[in-house]
């Protein structure tokens, strides 16, 4: 998913960002920008996306089948005329049959309730559709809000790294001018200073075109600011089974099967044969002669035919209703895989931070310490800092795995009721 956001951010890319993130990478984002949360993102998106709409003229079209299924059917008038006049012997008016004709179709076993709750059916699935629609907008910009957040998080580690860098290069030079150090170590510096710079353009490049392609969601251009609130997830450790899982897919799939048994019963009632019945007058010749006339039809073979229709409309709803089994399946054990993911990058960040890391800022400690004292080289210093960078720089990328997953499994399971843990 990620990999898809980011690619739109590269195609955002500007010469004027890369300008900016030359001038100024590690300069931070002025409080006039204005700080666009979480659910305003959503929101905006939402609103400015035409996925709902299309969903909304669906549900509007449904309802108006709904409307027409009320609707019982319509009667018919009819005008008959026998005997016309000819020539010869046919040309006497005399034989002339004029006849007026009214019918109406009695439904019988409940076919107008029948297609109203098909009709009714059909709005559900549209419903689906909205919800749907609605859905994917959301799991859209939570996970791009979050690789953008991720990513600015990156370019501050670089920004740190690349102030520790500029602080150790002066620190050398001074000795390498003093002649205590080699030219080397000073050579070495500006590389590890340069490296640093680089890292921190490329960062605020990528994260300049991140929070560009979040913007797009809703049509703007304009620079925003993100909550880094959302780098601090926590997880949703609880046991999963098939009921916790609830996504409008699978409702979609229920809405279709509901579907299919509402025309199951519409194939079923139309079993029953309708009883058609008329009634008229009939005018004889030029004279007043008239007569009344009066009709009935019932179709005959009508419950061959429904059951054929009941099978084929009761082998959908079969069909839909596998096709929810094996889905809700295999996104419970996506779920488990989300959650056992988010849980395994917790313990790792719970480790870098309760022990590596204190290890590795320690370790540091004494050898810029025993570097000022001439106890150690500087190579110990630049390792002791490569060690620090390195443990930084993975428990931010396991961070990102956690929120991601964590993200993921909410969007299958929800939100757990119960107290959960926070990030340090």
């Amino acid at each position: 998913m990620s990999i898809k956001y980011v690619g739109l951010a590269l195609v955002l890319a500007s010469h004027t960002a890369y300008a900016a993130a030359e001038t100024g990478s590690c300069e931070p984002q002025s409080d006039s920008i204005e700080l666009v949360m979480l659910e305003t993102a959503i929101t905006r998106a939402s609103d400015f996306d035409l996925r709902p709409a299309s969903a909304e003229a669906a549900i509007a079209a449904a309802r108006t089948e709904r409307a027409i299924a009320r609707l019982r059917p319509a009667d018919t008038v009819t005008v008959e005329i026998e005997d016309f006049p000819g020539t010869g012997l046919a040309s006497n008016i005399d034989n002339l049959q004029v006849t007026g004709r009214f019918s109406r179709v009695w439904e019988r076993g409940g076919k107008r309730e029948a297609r109203q709750a098909l009709a009714q059916s059909g709005v559900e699935v549209a419903q689906s559709g909205l919800a749907l629609a609605d859905y994917e907008i959301r799991h859209e910009i939570e996970n791009l809000y979050a690789e953008a957040a991720f990513s600015g998080e990156r370019l501050k580690l670089a920004c740190e790294r690349l102030e520790i860098a500029t602080t150790l290069e002066g620190a050398i030079k001074r000795r390498v001018d003093a002649a205590r150090d080699p030219l080397l170590a000073s050579a070495r510096a500006a590389s590890d200073r340069l490296q640093a710079e680089a890292d921190a353009r490329r960062y605020a490049i990528e994260a300049r075109d991140l929070r560009a392609a979040l913007a797009s969601y809703w049509g703007s251009d304009a620079e925003i600011r993100l909550d880094p609130s959302v780098m601090e997830l926590a997880p949703s450790a609880r046991a999963i089974g098939p009921a916790d899982i609830s996504t409008p897919h699978l409702d979609s799939l229920d809405a279709e099967k509901a579907r299919s048994m509402a025309k199951a019963e519409v194939e079923k009632v139309s079993g029953v044969p309708d009883v058609t019945w008329s009634v008229g007058a009939r005018k004889f010749g030029i004279e007043d002669d008239l007569a009344i006339i009066g009709g009935v039809s019932i179709p005959l073979g009508t419950g061959v035919r429904s059951e054929a229709g009941v099978a084929k409309a009761r082998a959908e709803a079969f069909r839909f209703e596998a096709e929810s089994e094996a889905l809700r399946q295999e996104l419970v054990r996506k779920a488990m895989a989300f959650q056992r993911a988010s849980l395994s990058a917790l313990d790792a960040i719970s480790e870098i931070d309760g022990a590596l890391v204190p290890e590795a800022e320690r370790a540091l400690d004494l050898a810029t310490e025993g570097y000022n004292l001439g106890a150690f080289s500087y190579l110990d210093v630049f390792d002791a800092q490569r060690t620090l960078t390195a443990l930084r720089e993975e428990r931010l990328t396991y961070l990102r795995s956690h929120i991601l997953n964590n993200i993921e499994l909410t969007h299958l399971i929800g939100e757990a009721d119960q107290h959960e843990e926070t990030l340090p």
